[in-house]
């Protein structure tokens, strides 16, 4: 029985790249595979079955040792002090807080830019205020974190006194604590997460951005998030030489897929890191729902999963870079985000099959939409359609969507 990485498991891989990391042997790397996500490929002449990657990989560990569960544990809605921050980021602007706190405070930032030539996410390690533009904004598409998690164990094993903030998904943030816990860092770390829907695949965000590049020409900014038209109204802006493209989510092409959860990773459609537990320090993301349903600025969902997770928000807070609203229980914010298994695996593995061929998105859309259950189907029907109304009547939706779908 083989004891790397590519071992049978029924657990399927999440990409997260911390297999990479821990091979001493330089045998595992990380590519986009025929799916359009990231995976391991392991070069058998290197590979001498050691067994260090399954050590660190969430499909071979009983992770619920490593994590607790976010039902038990307390959520702040938060956001920045400063407004410019508020109305430049994605939700309240936390992530960007603690990322500044962190630089002039010493630590090294790890976080997630967006790679313009390749049309891809890279996590990378920023040391200087300048930088953090670069990782400003949520980016809806899978993150290449072999380079960086290698760097950090590097740079962190030579001087034990360099500090770091690391932000990632679910899985990544899991993957690096079990590197940190193989080689027993002494540096000081910390670890953030965010409330993950889980990762779509590049075979439809390659060919959409392909098209939106020829559109507009040479891509100068993309913005996952826009706010533009509302915190609540989830809106793509891509700025180009020749124009700018913004629509709400539910009117393009990639945030359909993306909604629709028909072209996301395997293991996504389960994965208990998404749904019920956390092996970070601190859990962000947007705290949607009824809490703060008059608010169009942002608010951020801070849910604390650990004493060092705690203080960090206290230090924020004490030093004025953050507003914390108040104390939620769990449940206020856990019901609006992606807490559940996602359903229709096998719709799924069709449409990424008909991607993998390259098959027009257009018509791949117009496949699946009809084989979407009808509540699905009502649900995008009404949020395309409420896009075309003014603000002052959105609210009003929105809470008749809440109750009519929850």
């Amino acid at each position: 029985m083989r004891k790397n990485i590519l071992a049978d498991s029924q657990i399927s891989c999440t990409g997260c790249g911390a297999c990479v990391a821990s091979c001493h042997k330089k045998a595992i790397t990380l590519s986009i595979n025929e799916e359009g996500f990231y995976a391991p490929v392991v070069d058998g002449n290197l590979c001498v079955d050691c067994g260090a990657c399954q050590k660190v990989c969430y499909r071979f560990i009983a992770f619920t040792n490593h994590t607790c569960e976010m039902r038990d544990k307390t959520v702040y809605g938060v956001y920045s002090s400063n407004q410019v921050i508020q109305h430049t980021t994605t939700s309240g602007g936390c992530a960007y807080e603690l990322s500044l706190w962190g630089i002039d405070h010493g630590y090294k930032i790890m976080g997630v830019i967006y790679d313009y030539e390749k049309d891809q996410a890279k996590t990378v390690l920023i040391s200087q205020q300048k930088d953090l533009e670069l990782l400003k904004g949520s980016k809806y598409i899978q993150s290449d974190t072999s380079e960086a998690f290698a760097l950090l164990l590097e740079e962190a094993k030579k001087d034990q006194s360099q500090k770091y903030i690391c932000i990632g998904t679910p899985c990544q943030i899991f993957g690096l604590r079990q590197l940190i816990r193989r080689h027993h860092l002494a540096n000081e770390l910390i670890l953030v997460d965010l409330f993950c829907h889980g990762v779509p695949s590049y075979n439809v965000w390659k060919p959409y951005i392909s098209q939106k590049r020829r559109e507009l020409g040479k891509l100068n900014q993309v913005q996952f998030r826009h706010k533009g038209n509302g915190w609540h109204q989830y809106t793509i802006r891509l700025l180009g030489e020749k124009g700018i493209y913004s629509e709400f989510a539910y009117k393009d092409m990639f945030y359909r897929y993306f909604f629709d959860n028909v072209a996301l990773n395997t293991s996504c459609f389960t994965c208990a890191l998404r749904k019920e537990y956390v092996a970070s320090d601190l859990r962000l993301g947007d705290f949607l729902g009824g809490a703060y349903e008059q608010r169009e600025d942002g608010v951020s969902a801070a849910l604390v999963a650990t004493d060092k997770g705690d203080w960090l928000l206290k230090e924020l807070a004490k030093e004025k870079r953050i507003i914390i609203d108040r104390e939620w229980l769990s449940t206020d914010c856990l019901k609006a985000q992606s807490t559940c298994d996602y359903l229709n695996l096998y719709l799924r593995d069709k449409v990424i099959m008909k991607l993998r061929d390259g098959e027009d998105l257009g018509n791949v859309q117009h496949f699946y939409f009809r084989y979407l259950p009808f509540k699905n189907r009502l649900r995008s029907y009404f949020k395309r359609l409420v896009t075309f109304l003014p603000p002052s009547m959105l609210m009003i939706i929105r809470r008749f969507y809440r109750a009519f779908f929850s």
